[in-house]
């Protein structure tokens, strides 16, 4: 009689461990992979009008609100307004330039930054360069 109790209990603990061993390596859901940043900077790149063909993309994760792209002590209301919303945050910068073999070495200009929250996802500001 005391067997079918044992059988289920084994049962029961190794089904909580294979969950618990896949949970482990499952990404975080509160925190936005790289993939998935440039995904989203993707749609709204498109969604702006342009050419993701002719474009190279680079995606850095950053805690600070200024970057490689906005300038720490800037007086500049463009940079500056951009800096107030990267305040508190984490965010992944998705930075898009031209690809030289596709537009030239001449090609002048074309490319901008988006940047996207990691915890809510949220395309919090861009940049955009002529």
């Amino acid at each position: 009689m005391k067997q079918p109790i044992y059988t289920f209990l084994i049962l029961f603990v190794s089904t909580l461990l294979s969950c618990a061993i896949i949970r482990a390596h499952e990404p975080d859901m509160k925190t936005t992979t790289k993939e998935k940043a440039i995904e989203i900077a993707n749609i709204e790149s498109k969604s702006l009008g342009y050419d993701l063909g002719i474009l190279s993309v680079k995606a850095t994760k950053y805690n600070t609100p200024w970057n490689e792209y906005l300038p720490k002590d800037s007086n500049d209301t463009y940079y500056v307004e951009k800096i107030d919303k990267l305040k508190n945050r984490e965010y992944w910068a998705v930075y898009y330039y031209p690809d030289r073999e596709k537009v030239g070495v001449g090609y002048k200009g074309g490319d901008f930054c988006i940047f996207i929250d990691t915890s809510t996802r949220e395309i919090v500001t861009y940049i955009l360069w002529k």
